[in-house]
C-alpha cells in the first residue's frame, strides 16, 4: 500500500457531526500543526473503515495536540462515545497495581523480595518460593488461564489454590500471567485494610485528579461505561472483577494525566519509581521493538532510536493502549470498544507520524467486511462481491489470507448459522485448497450440520495435506466406526 505523507495543511477549528450509519461523532480540533491533522486524517478513515470506535489522544512534548472520540458507546440506545466515556482499560490496569506495591513500599508495609504466601497461607506449598518481584515481572510459574464474565478475585485465588505444581522455577523465565496482579491487588487491599479500590481513590486517583477512573466492582457495577462489541459489531460485554489485573475502567483524558504524574514524584520517591521502568533480567524478541522486557506493570522497549514504556489491554469487546517516550515526552493513547486487532499498526502509525515519517492505512479485516455483506445482501451475493473485489484495483487495500475466511465461518457456526458457515468453509476450501486445515474446519461444519458423509469426505482430505493433523485422523475413525 502506498505510504502517506504527513500532511502540510493548516487546521482550523472543526466541530462537526459525521455520519456513523445513523450514528454521530463530535470532532473538536483545535491543534493547528499539521501532524494533528494528519492524525485526524488517518484516525477518520479507521472509523470510516468501521475500523475503530473509542476515544484517542496524541500528546508531542508533553502537550496534546489531538483528542477526539469516534462512534457510539452504546449503540442500541443510541449514545455517543466522548473523550469523556469511560471503558475497560484491561491489563494497562496493570500499571496502577504496581504503583500501588509501590506506595506500599514506600510507607514500610512490604518489601519486593517477601514470599506472596506470607499474606496468603492458604495457596498451595508450591508457591513458597515466589515473592512479590516475580509477581510484577511475571517470573512466577502460576497457573495461566483464561477469564470468563463476572470472574473475581476470589474465583482467581481458588483456581491457584488447587495448583500442585509450578510451570517453571519463580524467576526462571518470563511468562505473562494474569492471575499474578490479581493477586498483588488482593496484598493492595490485605495491607492497607481497605479496598482495592478505595485504595486506588485515595492515593492515585483522586491525588492526579483522575475524576472519571475506577475500579469496577461487583457490588456497585459501573454502568455509565462504554458497551464492548466484538469485530463483527455483535455486543461482547461482560464485566471482569479480578482486580489488580484487568478490571479498571478509565479515560484517555485520565490516562494522560497518570502518564503525566509519572515524570514527578508526586505518588513515590524517585528512586522508588525508577524500578518500575528498570526492565528485568528476562529479554524478549519482538519484531517491532527489537529486545524488549517488562518492569513493573510496563512493558520496554525501544522504537526509533528511543527507548519507550507501553501496554495494551484487551478483554471481551474492549481494547486499550497506551505509550510513552520520556525522551520527547511523546505521549499514545487510545480506548475502544470495539475488539480491533489493529493497536500495532495504529501505534506505527501515529509514532510515524509524531517523527514525520510516512505511514500507511491497515489492511481492511476481509472477514469483518464479508460479514457485513452476508448482513445486507445474503451469502450469495456476499460470495459473489468477494470476487469482485479481488479482481479489482482495490485488491490490496484488504487483508485476504485463510485465517480470515475460518474465523468468520466459526463466528457463523457459533451463531448456529450453518449453511452460510458451511458456504464460508468452502469458498476458503476454494481459496486454499493444499490447505489441511480448512478442510478439517469444513468437515466439522459438515459434521455439526448432520452430514456425516461429506464431513468424512473433508476429513480425509485434510489429513492427506496433514498427516500430521490427530484431530482429523480422530474424527475419521469415529465417523467409520459410526458407520460400521
Amino acid at each position: 500500500m502506498k505510504p502517506l505523507k504527513v500532511l502540510s495543511i493548516v487546521m482550523t477549528v472543526i466541530v462537526a457531526p459525521v455520519a456513523c450509519k445513523g450514528e454521530s461523532i463530535y470532532l473538536n480540533l483545535t491543534d493547528s500543526s499539521r501532524k494533528a491533522r494528519a492524525v485526524h486524517q488517518y484516525m477518520l478513515e479507521l472509523y470510516k473503515r468501521q475500523q475503530f470506535t473509542g476515544s484517542i489522544l496524541v500528546a508531542e512534548h508533553g502537550k496534546v495536540i489531538y483528542q477526539n472520540a469516534f462512534c457510539m458507546a452504546d449503540r442500541e440506545n443510541q449514545r455517543t462515545f466522548l473523550t469523556s466515556t469511560p471503558s475497560y482499560i484491561g491489563s494497562l490496569s496493570k500499571s496502577f497495581t504496581a504503583m500501588a506495591i509501590m506506595i506500599l513500599k514506600d510507607k514500610g508495609k512490604l518489601e519486593y523480595d517477601m514470599p506472596i504466601r506470607k499474606y496468603f497461607p492458604d495457596l498451595p506449598p508450591c508457591t513458597q518460593s515466589i515473592t512479590i518481584l516475580h509477581l510484577l515481572h511475571h517470573t512466577s510459574g502460576l497457573a495461566v488461564f483464561d477469564d470468563f464474565p463476572d470472574m473475581t478475585e476470589q474465583d482467581v485465588f481458588k483456581i491457584l489454590c488447587q495448583q500442585q505444581t509450578l510451570r517453571f522455577t519463580p524467576g526462571e523465565k518470563f511468562e505473562y500471567c494474569n492471575a499474578g496482579y490479581t493477586l498483588l491487588g488482593m496484598l493492595i487491599a490485605k495491607l492497607s485494610v481497605s479496598t482495592l479500590h478505595e485504595f486506588f481513590q485515595d492515593y492515585i486517583f483522586r491525588p492526579l485528579q483522575m475524576n472519571r477512573t475506577s475500579l469496577n466492582e461487583i457490588q456497585k457495577r459501573n454502568t455509565f461505561r462504554a458497551v464492548g462489541y466484538d469485530v463483527y459489531g455483535t455486543e461482547n460485554n461482560y464485566d471482569t472483577f479480578i482486580g489488580g489485573s484487568a478490571s479498571i475502567i478509565s479515560t484517555a483524558d485520565d490516562l494522560f494525566k497518570w502518564d503525566q504524574a509519572l515524570y514527578n514524584d508526586k505518588l513515590v520517591k524517585p528512586s522508588t519509581l525508577k524500578d518500575a521502568f528498570e526492565p528485568s533480567s528476562h529479554v524478549l524478541h519482538d519484531d517491532v521493538y527489537g529486545d524488549k522486557s517488562y518492569g513493573f506493570g510496563w512493558w520496554i522497549g525501544e522504537f526509533h532510536g528511543e527507548r519507550s514504556f507501553f501496554h495494551d489491554g484487551a478483554f471481551g469487546g474492549f481494547r486499550a493502549y497506551l505509550e510513552r517516550f520520556p525522551a520527547s515526552k511523546n505521549t499514545i493513547i487510545h480506548i475502544s470498544n470495539l475488539r480491533h486487532n489493529l493497536s500495532l499498526e495504529m501505534w506505527t502509525a501515529l509514532v510515524n507520524i509524531l517523527d514525520d515519517k510516512s505511514f500507511t492505512l491497515p489492511k481492511i479485516s476481509v472477514s469483518s467486511w464479508m460479514y457485513q455483506q452476508i448482513q445486507q445482501r445474503g451469502i450469495s451475493d456476499a460470495i459473489n462481491a468477494y470476487e469482485k473485489i479481488k479482481a479489482s484495483p482495490h485488491v490490496s487495500e484488504y487483508l485476504f489470507n485463510e485465517s480470515e475466511l475460518n474465523r468468520l465461518g466459526y463466528y457463523l457456526l457459533r451463531a448456529n448459522r450453518m449453511q452460510d458457515a458451511i458456504d464460508i468453509f468452502r469458498l476458503n476450501v476454494l481459496e486454499y485448497p493444499t490447505s489441511g486445515n480448512v478442510h478439517d474446519s469444513l468437515g466439522e461444519a459438515y459434521l455439526k450440520s448432520g452430514n456425516k458423509q461429506l464431513a468424512l469426505v473433508s476429513y480425509r482430505r485434510s489429513l492427506v495435506l496433514d498427516p500430521q493433523n490427530y484431530n482429523a485422523a480422530q474424527m475419521i475413525r469415529e465417523l467409520e466406526n459410526d458407520r460400521d
